[in-house]
Order: C-alpha cells, then structure tokens, then sequence
C-alpha cells in the first residue's frame, strides 16, 4: 500500500509520518494534520509539539488520559474520539462505573483519571468529542476510525479483576484512504485482532503485567501480520529476541 524512508510513509493519500513518542504515545502527521494517541506528559515534554488536530484516548488510566499533555498540544479546533471509560469520566459518572452490586459499594479502577478534560482544559470546552464503543466507527477530519477491543484475559489485580476490563477501553484502527494504522491500546494478544490484520503500521504494548510477554506480543504480531511494527508501552527490550521471533516480512522499528 506504500513504501517508506525512516518512519515517512509514501501513500495515495500523501505522506504519513508516524512516532513513538513514549510510552504508550503515539504521534501521526499526515500531510501537517497532526494526530495524537494518549499523550502523556510524564515521560515526554509535548509543551513544544505541533497543536493537535486529533487526539485518539484508549482507556482512563492515568498514564493514557493525561490533562497536562492534552493542555500542551490542544486548541478550540481539536477533535477529540476517546473509549466508554473516558466517557464515563467526562459525564462524571464515575461512580456509577465502579459501584458493586453485591457489596453495593465503590470499587473504581485506582489507576483512573478522575479529571474531567472538558471541565479543567479552557480552550477546549466546545471541541468535539466523540465517545466510541468497541466496534463502533467515525469519520474525522478526512480519516475512518474504528474502535476496537482492548483487554486482559491472564493479567488480573489482587482482586481479580483485569487491569484493562473488557468494553471499557479501545485499540484504534484508522483508515487514510486504504493505508491503515493499527494502535492496539493496552491489551493482551486477543482473538479480535483478526479485524487489524494486514495493516500498514501497527503500534503493539510489550509489559508485564498490564499487556504483553514478549511471547505473546511475538505472537500477536505474527498473527496480525503488519508491515511495520512498533512496539510501545514497553519498559524493556530485547531487539534480537523479538527480530528473531517475527515472522519474515515484518519490518521492526524502535526508538533510538
């Protein structure tokens, strides 16, 4: 679908550069059309960045939903398309989302963002902001986004339940004329990334415990298949290990 010098790709639809920033933040700059997922500030300065004209959210963890990032690179002319758990705390129905109905008592996730962005960011308090289903789409600016699913099946907290809960976070497959990108979220390998194979890039988390083995994120990547393949989310890498675990024809790239 295109070819590529560095992290430039040549598509029908124009140039495409994309960006491991940090953790799990990802940077798209299609023909000066900035896009971000799940700016994060603690790990990168984005006060010095291009002003967003999209910012993707997976999931409310503190390190994805981050209003000091956003604040950086936000304007009154950003979209926003962002996963039910950051609905939910938009709507501040926090509570709600983490009431037990056995013990009827509060059990939020500890790693939420209790901000609200539309509250706490002036600028963007009449920006759009679309809330996005897994298997739900939107068009924005030109690009066809696709939310989804993004969870834990093996990696569970003390109490039992997942770090990243089925239905209430989003991996993002964005479609720019055919090219299409693939940022997973966090996530374990999981049936549902059938729907990213073949992609042009695919962004894929590499930690324990809140994602993936190197294991398993060789195996989702020789599953989905993509031509290029960014690993995020990681604390640790082991380049060898992964180069030579992947299948032929994926092309490894990691920051410097």
């Amino acid at each position: 679908m295109g070819s590529q010098i560095h992290n430039t790709f040549y598509t029908p639809a124009g140039l495409v550069y994309v960006e491991h920033l940090a953790h799990g933040s990802v940077h798209i700059d299609w023909e000066g059309m900035h896009i971000y997922v799940d700016p994060f500030s603690g790990l990168y300065d984005f006060s010095k960045m291009k002003k967003a004209d999209l910012i993707l959210l997976t999931h409310a963890h503190t390190d994805h939903y981050d209003c000091k990032a956003i604040a950086d690179i936000a304007t009154p002319n950003t979209e926003f398309i962002v996963s039910k758990a950051v609905g939910t705390c938009l709507k501040n129905d926090l509570p709600r989302m983490g009431l037990d109905l056995d013990s009827n008592e509060l059990n939020v996730d500890p790693d939420t963002t209790m901000e609200n962005m539309t509250r706490a960011i002036h600028c963007i308090k009449k920006c759009p902001v679309t809330v996005l289903k897994n298997g739900e789409k939107a068009s924005c600016k030109g690009i066809e986004v696709e939310a989804v699913p993004a969870y834990n099946v093996k990696q569970k907290r003390e109490n039992g339940h997942p770090y990243h809960i089925k239905g209430e976070g989003n991996g993002y497959i964005l479609n720019i004329e055919g090219f299409r990108i693939y940022v997973a979220g966090d996530t374990e390998f999981i049936p549902e990334m059938e729907l990213a194979k073949g992609c042009d890039i695919a962004f894929l988390p590499k930690n324990l415990p809140f994602t993936m083995s190197d294991e398993d994120f060789i195996a989702a990547a020789n599953f989905i298949k993509p031509k290029n393949l960014f690993p995020i989310h990681y604390f640790e890498i082991d380049k060898n290990k992964l180069l030579k675990g992947l299948a032929t024809g994926i092309c490894l790239h990691l920051n410097d």
